[in-house]
């Protein structure tokens, strides 16, 4: 379906992205599935409060984005499904 939004600073439909940040010196990441953008120079994502992946992006005040795209729906699988705290990843 196309639906024309105008011209507007935002995201539609709503992406699912994969967070990366590096968590007790290790990269970790986190599949999140809302995202927005704020600004041309800032983004928002939403994440629960008990993920292993916040502890990073608190320690370090950083965080990448990878847009999701087919290839890369079997990572992307896995690095939901499993804590970092519990598995490299």
């Amino acid at each position: 379906m196309k639906k024309n939004i105008g011209s507007v600073l935002a995201l539609y439909p709503t992406p699912v992205v994969v967070a990366g940040t590096m968590t007790n010196q290790k990269p970790n990441w986190l599949l999140v599935a809302h995202v927005g953008i704020i600004g041309h120079d800032r983004i928002m994502i939403s994440c629960a409060k008990q993920h292993y992946t916040n502890q990073g992006i608190k320690e370090n005040g950083a965080v990448s984005l990878a847009l999701v795209n087919e290839a890369m729906l079997p990572n992307a699988d896995f690095v939901g499904s499993v804590s970092g705290s519990k598995t490299d990843k």
